[in-house]
């Protein structure tokens, strides 16, 4: 009989934790989507390694930004209304959408450039493109992690370390044109050692976002979790 009476107990008090886990939505959401984006980062290392062989099947290369870009507009816009990194405000969100737009344009263009010009050298353009692009790409993702800051949704100490992955990848992508323009045979050894160091910075960039992302996931998840505990003591 009191073995009943526990398991009725618990089975009870298990369900009101439920009911206030489901009272606070927000927190719910909020872990949901970031850990949703972390997981979508953190798969675009991983396909990058296999690239290679993506490459050779239809839209192949296409795979990587698509998973990027997703995870930039679930880290825009959320879940349920909850876990927006720019607080749903225009500029910043605006900025990340339009930066997953282009990733996922440019990765469509690049296969249709590579495609067409296989054999022969790029016109001067197309190599006019490639800058517009990088330029376009560092003034969206810069409006988007200073808004990301500014609003300060993400949890301190980590509010500015979107913004740091970004400066860091772009400073070394600067140093990398400024040699290589200045370079008279080609690729040297600062060159090639340069574009291993923006090649890390960048990878290294996305892991930390993924793996941040996930932990603040998790202490999100937490957080709700324990007030649930807290509605079921009172």
């Amino acid at each position: 009989m009191a073995t009943e009476m526990d398991s009725a107990n618990s089975l009870s008090t298990l369900e009101t934790m439920v009911e206030a886990t489901k009272s606070h939505p927000s927190e719910s959401d909020a872990s949901r989507a970031w850990l949703i984006g972390g997981a979508l980062l953190l798969a675009t290392v991983v396909i990058g390694v296999a690239q290679p062989a993506l490459s050779l099947i239809p839209l192949g290369g296409s795979i990587r930004p698509a998973l990027f870009s997703a995870a930039l507009l679930v880290f825009a816009f959320g879940i349920g209304g909850s876990g927006s990194v720019t607080a749903r405000r225009p500029l910043g969100t605006i900025a990340l959408t339009a930066l997953a737009a282009w990733l996922l344009l440019g990765s469509v263009l690049d296969i249709i450039i590579a495609s067409e010009f296989s054999n022969d050298s790029l016109p001067a353009g197309l190599m006019a493109f490639g800058y517009v692009d990088s330029c376009v790409k560092f003034a969206l993702a810069l409006v988007a992690v200073v808004q990301i800051g500014r609003t300060g949704v993400v949890p301190a100490p980590f509010t500015w370390v979107p913004a740091w992955v970004v400066g860091a990848a772009s400073v070394s992508w600067l140093l990398m044109q400024v040699v290589a323009v200045g370079s008279t045979q080609g690729f040297g050894l600062v060159t090639v050692g340069l574009m291993s160091v923006d090649a890390l910075l960048r990878v290294g960039g996305t892991v930390l976002l993924g793996a941040l992302a996930i932990m603040l996931a998790d202490r999100a998840s937490r957080v709700s979790f324990r007030a649930a505990e807290v509605v079921v003591r009172q």
